[in-house]
This record gives structure tokens, sequence and C-alpha cells, in this order.
């Protein structure tokens, strides 16, 4: 039992004097990339969303342009006096 309480006592002593330096800095060197993703996301779906209006925009648009054009073809194709 001693030799077991002297490792372990051992193991407490290199668990406490270990320097967390290192690893505190790749922690700070993460979170600095997380955060740089999360604003470069926030960035894509911001820029995406004035694509999708835009598109939906043009959308209205050509139907707009469709109709008026598809009205004057059945106007010509009408007032044909042939054609009745």
């Amino acid at each position: 039992m001693s030799n077991l309480a002297t490792r372990l006592e051992a193991t407490e002593n290199r668990v406490g004097e270990s320097d967390t330096t290192a690893l505190l800095e790749r922690i700070t060197v993460l979170e600095s990339r997380s955060q740089f993703n999360n604003d470069s996301i926030k960035e894509i779906y911001h820029a995406v969303d004035d694509i999708y209006t835009d598109l939906e925009d043009t959308e209205k648009e050509v139907t707009a342009w469709v109709e008026r054009e598809l009205d004057k073809i059945y106007d010509i194709v009408n007032d044909n006096p042939l054609g009745n």
C-alpha cells in the first residue's frame, strides 16, 4: 500500500507542478479561430440572404415582363379579323 500511496503522491506533485502555458496559448488560438469562423459564417449568411432577395426581385420583374409580353401577343392574336 505504501508503494501505491507514494506513486499517487508523486503523480499529484507532477500534475500540480505542470506548466499549462502552452495549453492556454493553444486554447487562445483556437478561440480566436472559432470567433473568426463564426464571423465568417455570419458574413456569408448575410451575403446569401442578399443574393436571395435579389433573385426574388429579379423573378418578380421577369414574371411581370413575361405577362406583359404574353398580353401583347394575346391582343394581337385576338384583334386579327381573319382569326375570329
